[in-house]
């Protein structure tokens, strides 16, 4: 088993984040809950977690985090330091928006916040616990990506162009830091029965819509696909997405893959890993840096 570690999560008020946080604690871990309204809208969630009780030693404690503010990740990231002994292992960014609707109804300050939370908010966070990891010479980052980070999906444009982004940003830190004992990796997952539907942003200039004719019926025809799959006797159980990052976690340094597919048809997802490492690797090798493509180990299935 692996030793207990101090686990920073963000966005962990319910979905996949408070699942992860629950496993991991049940795993022995100490989990750093974070979410954004900790003392007044979400405080419900929060003591719900705080009271979480786990055998083998694990626990949870909470922190307000709002993964758009920089002042707040560093205040969020500062406690966190505090409750663990100035410590933290591994940092899940797992906090994110999604959007539902066709791409040009989304005005440019939709894709400001988005992107501010969805992929700038990992930057923050990185930012905030790289210098301890790297002073140690030990720490995890994980990035919660999407299957439509590979792929696309119409009526969701925005959020793929984000969890797009966020997979290069993690790719790159996974090259930069590979002398540095800090592992940075991606857990994929495809779609799961959580609140991202009923969470997702939504198009602020519906009036684009009727231009498109009956197109304009594709995002309610998508969202009527999604909900049946998502709701069946056989719908995807999001615990193996907790379940992953428990088995990354627990998988050595220089052992663990850039990229952890968690889906019930995983193979698209793969195939595009593995074309991309194949080029990653040409680019690399052509760039005289061919020693950084080994550090993409290839993607694992689970």
């Amino acid at each position: 088993m692996t030793s207990s570690l101090n686990i920073l999560i963000t966005g962990s008020k319910s979905g996949l984040g408070r699942l992860m946080a629950e496993t991991l604690a049940r795993h022995g871990h100490h989990v750093i809950a974070s979410m954004r309204d900790v003392a007044t809208r979400n405080a419900g969630a929060a003591g719900e977690l705080r009271g979480f009780t786990a055998d083998g030693g694990g626990s949870i404690r909470t922190v307000e985090i709002d993964a758009a503010s920089d002042e707040s990740v560093e205040r969020g990231v500062k406690e966190a330091l505090e409750l663990t002994g100035g410590r933290i292992d591994v940092a899940i960014n797992n906090a994110g928006l999604g959007t539902f609707g066709l791409t040009e109804g989304f005005v440019a300050a939709q894709l400001h916040a988005l992107f501010n939370l969805n992929v700038c908010g990992a930057q923050r966070v990185n930012r905030a616990v790289l210098p301890g990891m790297r002073a140690r010479g030990a720490g995890l980052l994980i990035h919660i990506t999407s299957a439509i980070g590979r792929m696309v999906m119409p009526t969701m444009g925005p959020y793929c162009a984000s969890k797009f982004a966020l997979e290069a940003l993690a790719e790159a830190y996974r090259y930069e830091l590979s002398g540095t004992g800090v592992d940075s990796t991606i857990i994929e997952p495809g779609a799961y029965p959580t609140d991202f539907l009923t969470g997702a942003l939504l198009p602020g200039d519906p009036s684009r819509a009727p231009g498109y004719g009956p197109l304009s019926q594709l995002p309610e025809q998508l969202g009527a696909g999604l909900g049946a799959m998502l709701s069946g006797p056989n719908a995807p159980n999001p615990q193996l997405v907790a379940d992953a990052v428990a088995k990354l976690i627990a998988t050595p340094v220089g052992q663990r893959p850039l990229r952890t597919v968690v889906d019930m048809h995983p193979e698209g997802v793969e195939a595009i890993n593995r074309v991309c490492e194949q080029v990653q690797a040409g680019t690399l090798g052509a760039m005289g840096l061919g020693g950084l493509a080994q550090v993409a180990v290839r993607e694992q299935a689970s």
